[in-house]
C-alpha cells in the first residue's frame, strides 16, 4: 500500500512541471498585469479579414504620452465596416471591468463592431480629474485620445468613420457631453448613463448634429436628478454649475432644433423623445423613478447594453 501511495506521489509531482513552464511562457506571475500590446499598421485594412479579440490591453502615443485602452475586435470578412463605441469608465473604475462588458463584447460579435473601453490616466489630481470635463476652459488631452483611438484603430482595421459613438457611466457620462459638444464633427451619437454636463459649457458648437440617448436614476444621490449643484466645493476648476437631468435633455433638444416631443411611462420608468431633430437625430431620456447611481442590468425591460447599440447604431454621420 505504502510503495502505492508512493508511485501517486511521484506522478503528481511530474504532472506539476509542465504546469508550472506554462505559466513562466505565458508571464503570468504574481499579481502583475498584462504588458500593453501596440497595434500594427496594415497598408489595405479593408481587405483582409478581421481576427476576434477579447479586452487586449493596447497602448497608443497621444501627442507623445502613452495611453492605454481595452481593444475586444469581432471577426470579419474582408471590406466589412466596423464601427467603434468607445467606452469611458466612471470615476476610480480605470482597473475594474466596464458595466456589462462581456454582454457588450458578446453584442459586438454578432453586430460587427469594435469595443474600446479608454483608461484615464493615473497621475492626475483631484483639481484635474481622471476625465477633463468642460475642455476649453481647461485641457483637450482626452479629446485628442478620443480621436488618437479612432485614427489609431482606422490603420488596422475595416473601420467605419460614419459610425463612431461613445458609451459612459457616471463620470465618463460626463465625458460622454465632452465628444458630443467638441467632437460632433467625427462621432455620430452618444449614449451615457448616470452623468450631466454644466449648465454653460465653454465651448459647445453643433458643428454636426449628434444623437443623444441619457438614462438616470432619479433616486441617484451622487449626480443630482432635480437639482443643479457646484461641482465638488472648488475641484476641477473651471467645471462649473452641473446641470440637473431635465434641463440638460431640454439644452439638447433645444440646440439641436428638435421640433417633437413624446412622453410616456413604461412601468416605472419615464421615456422622453425628442425628434424632428436637425440632421435626422433624436434625443431620448430615460428617467428611472426608483433606480440610484448603480448602472441598471436592463432599462423598461432591455438590456441596458442592447438599448444603447438599438439607440447609437441607428445613426451615421
Amino acid at each position: 500500500m505504502a510503495q502505492r501511495w508512493l508511485s501517486i506521489l511521484i506522478t503528481l509531482v511530474l504532472l506539476s512541471f509542465p504546469l508550472s513552464g506554462c505559466l513562466e511562457e505565458t508571464g503570468l506571475t504574481g499579481d502583475e498585469g498584462p504588458e500593453p500590446e501596440e497595434l500594427v499598421q496594415v497598408s489595405e485594412p479593408c481587405s483582409i479579414p478581421s481576427e476576434p479579440i477579447s479586452q487586449v490591453l493596447t497602448t497608443i502615443s497621444v501627442n507623445g504620452v502613452e495611453r492605454l485602452f481595452r481593444l475586444t475586435v469581432p471577426s470579419s470578412e474582408p471590406g466589412t465596416l466596423l464601427p467603434i463605441v468607445i467606452a469611458f469608465h466612471g470615476g476610480g473604475g480605470a482597473e475594474e471591468d466596464f458595466p456589462q462588458q462581456d454582454e457588450f463584447d458578446t453584442l459586438a460579435e454578432q453586430e460587427k463592431f469594435i469595443m474600446a473601453y479608454a483608461i484615464a490616466e493615473d497621475d492626475r489630481t483631484e483639481s484635474e480629474g481622471e476625465w477633463f470635463l468642460n475642455t476649453a476652459a481647461t485641457s483637450r488631452d482626452d479629446n485628442n485620445f478620443a480621436i488618437g483611438i479612432v485614427n489609431e484603430l482606422s490603420n488596422v482595421y475595416c473601420v467605419d468613420e460614419d459610425r463612431l459613438y461613445a458609451i459612459g457611466y457616471s463620470l465618463g457620462s460626463m465625458f460622454t457631453y465632452e465628444v458630443a459638444c467638441q467632437l460632433n464633427f467625427k462621432f455620430a451619437a452618444v449614449a451615457s448613463f448616470a452623468g450631466t454636463m454644466p449648465v454653460e459649457p465653454a465651448s459647445c458648437y453643433l458643428g454636426s448634429s449628434v444623437a443623444v440617448m441619457h438614462i438616470h436614476g432619479k433616486f441617484d444621490l451622487i449626480i443630482d436628478y432635480d437639482e443643479d449643484w457646484d461641482w465638488k466645493d472648488g475641484e476641477h476648476e473651471g467645471v462649473g454649475t452641473m446641470s440637473n437631468i431635465p434641463g440638460m435633455i431640454d439644452y439638447w433638444a433645444e440646440n439641436s432644433n428638435c421640433q417633437n416631443e413624446d412622453s410616456h411611462y413604461h412601468l416605472d420608468i419615464e421615456h422622453i423623445v425628442h425628434s424632428n431633430c436637425d440632421g435626422g437625430v433624436n434625443i431620448e431620456h430615460y428617467g428611472m423613478e426608483f433606480h440610484g447611481h448603480s448602472w441598471p442590468q436592463e432599462v423598461a425591460g432591455t438590456p441596458t447594453y442592447e438599448l444603447m447599440w438599438n439607440f447609437l447604431s441607428q445613426y451615421t454621420n
